[in-house]
């Protein structure tokens, strides 16, 4: 293969295995891609304690190039950077038949990475289908399943709802006060989950608690500590296990129920019923859509408040909000990366990709790319997009849940603005650290009257 040297700069490159690396100052996770991106677009990186090294796309066009060939890059060998680590170094973060698995001879690379993501997943059979680990014609066949429960018109109908949960949560701000966006009005898109898959109202904050366990533990960290990976490990448990529950019981009435378990247990799939281990993921792909959707408006809560010039255009002229969301996803996507890999010798930018390699495509990078985006770290809740940013991937694997995140962001920012035009960051937000997904565990915001 020809592999790009590390060119001399004063800018240290990324270290995408690093979950610490993702853990700093933004702007200046920013500035490493943009040198890569403009040294090396293509670039193969070998990260130390990781079983084999990846090739880095920085690029829009590389990455759309990708998304676009599915025959080319499949997605069923991992989709996270951290399914390539060492098994060694992540194993104990496994259940036990993952771990098993593992020990098997004569694994490929490839498969070593699809059981530590299945592992990852919780689910308990290392042939199961998943709909991120899965490739035509078989995506296809799951999606559709998925997004029969989430259809254009339940999104749509869904704004009122959005709306007053809101407003619920807006009533507890104080003014002048600090308070915690991420636990407060970061909930909303959490909370509406919880409803659309009929959780009772009293098990609301616990499944919400449970679900954001389940989100950390597929942002996989071969650095982190025993006591948090128990933590993590046994709440996401309690989520499984609730999950199977609820799938049990809207069986059990036959699935004649509007909520989305309902739906999925009424569902067929390849003439049969859902098998029970698909219908579960789908319930943690609804509620993964929620805890997403919380990260993307924390860290919008964030760039507003860090560009009040853009936030009281916004209050000026709310019929911007829609656009803003798309800035926001551009400016700051929920997801760093997003992995696949090489079914064949390929060329990309130069570069000969093998067979088998392990493919990283840097969202965030692409989303700043000067190729494509005029001023590209500048945040203007007017730009323009002829061409459409990376915050929900592109091609077979775009988000499932793009239209209802775009619904409640957008519902959500327009009462947000609405009630509290005014506010700044009252104390340090915590991240979460992670070379796969962003996300938020804290941010402290103080609103004005």
């Amino acid at each position: 293969m020809l592999v790009t040297t590390r060119a001399s700069t004063d800018v240290a490159w990324p270290a995408w295995e690093d979950a610490a690396f993702f853990n700093q100052d933004p702007e200046v996770i920013y500035a490493s891609m943009a040198a890569q991106r403009r040294a090396a677009p293509v670039y193969w990186y070998e990260p130390p304690g990781f079983a084999t090294g990846f090739w880095v796309l920085s690029k829009w066009e590389h990455q759309r190039h990708v998304g676009s060939h599915p025959e080319l890059f499949c997605s069923r060998y991992g989709f996270a950077v951290g399914d390539a680590s060492d098994p060694a170094t992540v194993r104990h973060q496994l259940p036990e038949w993952a771990q098993q698995a593992l020990d098997a001879p004569g694994l490929t690379p490839a498969e070593t990475r699809r059981i530590i993501a299945l592992g990852k997943l919780s689910l308990g059979d290392p042939e199961f289908e998943s709909l991120i680990l899965s490739d035509p014609p078989r995506h296809g066949q799951i999606r559709d399943i998925l997004m029969k429960a989430l259809k254009p018109s339940l999104v749509r109908s869904l704004k009122a709802r959005i709306a007053e949960i809101t407003d619920e949560y807006l009533d507890a701000i104080v003014p002048g006060v600090e308070t915690d966006f991420v636990t407060t009005v970061g909930r909303v898109p959490a909370a509406l989950m919880t409803e659309l898959i009929g959780v009772p109202r009293d098990m609301r904050d616990q499944f919400i608690e449970m679900a954001g366990a389940q989100m950390v533990a597929i942002t996989i960290d071969p650095n982190r500590d025993a006591a948090e990976v128990e933590r993590i490990q046994r709440l996401t448990e309690k989520f499984h296990d609730y999950c199977e529950e609820l799938l049990t019981d809207r069986k059990r009435s036959g699935g004649t129920g509007d909520d989305l378990v309902s739906v999925i247990a009424r569902s067929e799939y390849d003439g049969k019923p859902v098998p029970d281990g698909m219908a579960i993921s789908f319930i943690h792909t609804f509620v993964n859509a929620g805890e997403t959707t919380r990260a993307h408006l924390s860290f919008a809560a964030m760039t507003l408040a860090e560009h009040p010039d853009q936030r009281r255009l916004l209050v000026e002229r709310p019929e911007l909000i829609a656009n803003a969301v798309e800035e926001e996803l551009r400016y700051r996507p929920l997801n760093w990366t997003g992995c696949r890999t090489a079914t064949q010798r390929v060329e990309i930018g130069g570069q000969v990709i093998e067979e088998g390699d392990y493919v990283v495509m840097a969202y965030a990078s692409a989303n700043r790319d000067e190729d494509v985006w005029d001023r590209p770290d500048e945040f203007d809740v007017t730009r323009s997009f002829e061409k459409d940013h990376q915050g929900f991937g592109y091609g077979e694997h775009s988000c499932p849940g793009a239209l209802l995140s775009r619904t409640d962001s957008t519902v959500i920012q327009q009462h947000l603005l609405a009630r509290f035009p005014d506010w700044e960051v009252a104390g340090t937000p915590v991240r979460w650290a992670s070379p796969f997904i962003q996300g938020m565990t804290s941010l402290p915001l103080r609103f004005g009257s």
